[in-house]
């Protein structure tokens, strides 16, 4: 068997994998293993454990991944699954494939036409994402950080304010909650939020107990320098109430529309 070889990895054959790795490693898995590749738009893999079955979504970007690199992912999966270990102290040549210029560039292509989340355009109604990324960075960065990928998510959403990438080349990937895009947003909530974002393009990451930490003590230290940083909370809760209360107008609109 050529162990380094390009022949793909089949979810069957990576069943066998995940049960090898969890012999190696003493681990106990879940009975059931379904395993299965699927078009990713990010994450290398993901688990889910429920009703004695573990399932592993891999992305297809791996398919195919040579053998070794795939036998150092099983190992990162029994680690993150079952605790037995720490994923970034196992599944060495899955860490180093992960660096590599193919897949990266594989996973940039893929996760550009994939998303279906953000629009690619830095200028909204109120607000150009290209003219608050420059005057925070040399307002708190000292003008250092090359302008990323910019841009607004295609629909409000109410879980998150704007996420940052490394997934695109070179500069990374910045997407602002349109919902901020709004006249009535005070122009330091867009700031405050690409400042936090931005911090993210100089804070690595850090793993804890098997857990990928990206707002680390020293992360939050950092965003409290924002100048209006404990203003920025109340604001997020009044822009949404403003927009749950024009949900709920346009919810009382469409009823009415449906008994005339």
């Amino acid at each position: 068997m050529d162990v380094g070889g390009k022949a793909p990895v089949t979810s069957e054959a990576m069943t066998r994998l995940l049960q090898e790795a969890a012999s190696r490693m003493g681990a106990r898995l879940p009975r059931r293993l379904k395993v299965s590749y699927r078009p990713l738009a990010e994450a290398y893999f993901r688990t889910t454990a429920r009703g004695g079955e573990l399932r592993v979504v891999l992305n297809d970007a791996f398919d195919d991944a040579p053998r070794d690199v795939m036998e150092a992912m099983a190992e990162v999966i029994v680690a993150r699954a079952s605790g037995a270990a720490r994923p970034r102290r196992v599944g060495e040549a899955f860490w180093h494939y992960v660096e590599t210029r193919e897949l990266k560039e594989r996973m940039q292509s893929n996760y550009l036409a994939r998303q279906r989340s953000f629009v690619p355009e830095p200028r909204g109604d109120v607000w150009d994402l290209e003219t608050l990324f420059d005057e925070v960075n040399d307002r708190y960065f000292e003008g250092a950080l090359e302008r990323p990928l910019l841009g607004w998510t295609m629909r409000p959403i109410t879980y998150r304010w704007g996420w940052y990438s490394s997934m695109v080349r070179p500069n990374g990937l910045i997407v602002i909650n349109v919902l901020l895009d709004d006249g009535e947003v005070p122009r330091f909530v867009p700031e405050g939020t690409m400042h936090h974002e931005m911090l993210h393009m100089l804070s690595d990451p850090k793993v804890v107990n098997g857990r990928r930490v990206v707002h680390t003590r020293e992360f939050r230290d950092l965003e409290q320098r924002f100048q209006n940083f404990t203003d920025l909370r109340p604001e997020y809760r009044r822009v949404l109430n403003r927009y749950a209360q024009r949900l709920s107008k346009d919810s009382r609109r469409a009823r009415r529309r449906r008994w005339r």
